[in-house]
């Protein structure tokens, strides 16, 4: 599951997601599609927004990641 899927699956807009990280939605697009990386802090508040464990979180980056790589 990627960034975006986990997103997506907790009913969350990248605007919504965006304010609660303080970034823009640009940066959340960006974060979903593996061009930039989030860090420890984000990844903790993403895994509480998104009611899953910070693991799953850090696999999601890293499928985010993949997925990018293969296109």
């Amino acid at each position: 599951m990627t960034l975006k899927e986990l997103r997506l699956q907790s009913k969350k807009t990248a605007a919504e997601v965006a304010a609660v990280l303080g970034v823009t939605p640009n940066a959340v697009s960006n974060y979903e599609r593996g061009k930039r990386e989030i860090n420890i802090h984000q990844t903790l508040t993403l895994a509480r927004l998104y009611d899953v464990t910070e693991r799953e979180v850090i696999e999601a980056q890293i499928e985010s990641i993949a997925v990018r790589s293969t296109k």
